[in-house]
């Protein structure tokens, strides 16, 4: 019976169960586990790596292309704006002046050497417009036409004496006559009909009639146009007498063309 209660001990003399004989169990500590091949390690967590974006350097110098490219364009533009300003006005047709540039100095001269003229305000104005020789007649002391009336003075008869001798020394010049008023309102007002537009076209007629009378040819005339006030030589001042004028234009023929005027053929 007392068999039973003895433990079979190994070979190694350490019973089964690891309780070593006189009955003490000893508790071995447990050793962390090194790592080592098959051995499992804490998972590694993977991280995302971000690249840092290096900024291209920009020369400071780019502007100076855009700069260049836009003053090439522009000078583009120009030269196109050039060629085509300079084929119109090569197309344009040139007057010829070889005679109303000695007609003007003789006119000049007749009138210095005219005392009754330069005892008073010179009646005269000898200027160049686009359409050629421009002489103006004036109301400067001495009276055109009779106050409200169309018949000449015998002052302007004697002016447009003058201006037919010089104006027939260009025989093949058409002649284009203007008439202007003040800005007074002749008679009623224009109630009646008549203003000083119809004022200022019969005394351009009336000139018209007397440079006829003076043998300038009635083929020669061209134009005979009333402007009234519309267009006062003192515009600061529109009711002052010298805005009563009268005004004849030589016309030169025109190099390569017909002659016209304001985009009208003479008739």
């Amino acid at each position: 019976m007392a068999s039973e209660n003895v433990s079979e001990v190994p070979a190694g003399g350490v019973p089964e169960g690891g309780v070593p004989a006189g009955g003490v169990q000893h508790e071995t500590p447990e050793l962390p586990l090194k790592p080592g091949p098959g051995t499992k390690t804490k998972p590694v967590v993977s991280r995302r790596v971000f690249k840092k974006r290096i900024k291209k350097s920009t020369s400071h110098g780019a502007w100076k292309l855009v700069y260049a490219d836009f003053v090439t364009v522009l000078m583009a533009f120009f030269i196109v704006v050039w060629v085509m300003l300079f084929d119109n006005i090569s197309k344009r047709e040139r007057i010829d002046t070889s005679c109303i540039e000695p007609v003007a100095k003789e006119l000049k001269e007749l009138i210095a050497g005219d005392a009754g003229l330069q005892t008073g305000k010179a009646p005269f104005d000898i200027d160049y417009s686009t359409d050629g020789l421009r002489i103006t007649l004036k109301d400067a002391g001495e009276p055109l036409f009779q106050r409200g009336g169309t018949v000449l003075s015998d002052f302007a008869k004697k002016q447009f004496q003058k201006i037919a001798g010089v104006a027939n020394k260009c025989p093949t010049h058409k002649l284009k006559i203007e008439g202007y008023t003040d800005a007074e309102p002749y008679g009623g007002g224009g109630t009646v009909g008549y203003s000083n537009w119809e004022l200022s076209a019969e005394r351009a007629n009336s000139a018209r009639r007397e440079l006829i009378l003076e043998k300038v040819p009635t083929e020669r005339i061209s134009q005979v146009i009333g402007y009234g006030d519309s267009v006062p030589s003192m515009p600061q001042d529109p009711t002052n007498p010298l805005n009563r004028r009268i005004s004849i234009t030589i016309i030169p023929p025109k190099i390569g063309g017909q002659v016209k005027m304001g985009g009208l053929s003479p008739v």
